[in-house]
């Protein structure tokens, strides 16, 4: 399999939210209490799929979500955590970084409804785009969800198979 990096944008007026009960999913921002609570989300949400964060301790985290242009939320459902996402506040408008759900919430529809959450954050704010990037190695629903929601790929790289068959094959155990 070709492994493949998009850089996706979406402009305000694109925008094409699901049509959803707002009830689905609830959100609220992170606060420097939330650090924490952060971290497992960010690295359980991320599980398999990005690690940049990964040894963050709570103050290095703490100091993250103390920086202005930094709108980390929290998404629940019935009284569970089911995902959370970030944006970063820029000139240009904001860019969408850790936008996922928990593993016990992917399958069960709300993937377009926390992403339509995460855009009408984000414009709400003012900003007049967003940009997010993804990868062919991210869930398999992700860039179907983007497209569906406006985004559009304004570019594409190839990347090296993160798994390359090396031809070296493991011993068999002795028992």
């Amino acid at each position: 399999m070709q492994h493949r990096r998009f850089l996706l944008v979406c402009a305000a007026q694109d925008f094409r939210p699901r049509d959803h009960d707002g009830d689905l999913v609830r959100e609220r921002k992170a606060g420097l209490e939330d650090a924490a609570l952060c971290a497992r989300l960010w690295n359980e949400v991320g599980r398999g799929f990005w690690t940049e964060r990964s040894r963050w301790n709570e103050a290095r985290w703490r100091r993250h979500l103390a920086r202005p242009e930094i709108d980390f939320r929290i998404g629940r459902r019935d009284r569970r955590d089911i995902g959370c996402f970030e944006l970063v506040f820029g000139k240009r408008g904001a860019r969408l970084e850790g936008f996922g759900l928990l593993p016990a919430a992917r399958g069960s529809g709300l993937g377009s409804a926390w992403l339509t959450t995460a855009m009408h954050a984000a414009f709400a704010a003012g900003a007049r785009e967003l940009r997010l990037g993804t990868a062919t190695d991210d869930h398999p629903h992700a860039l179907p969800n983007y497209l569906a929601r406006g985004f559009r790929i304004v570019r594409e790289t190839a990347l090296a198979d993160p798994m390359p068959d090396t031809g070296i094959r493991a011993a068999p155990r002795r028992t």
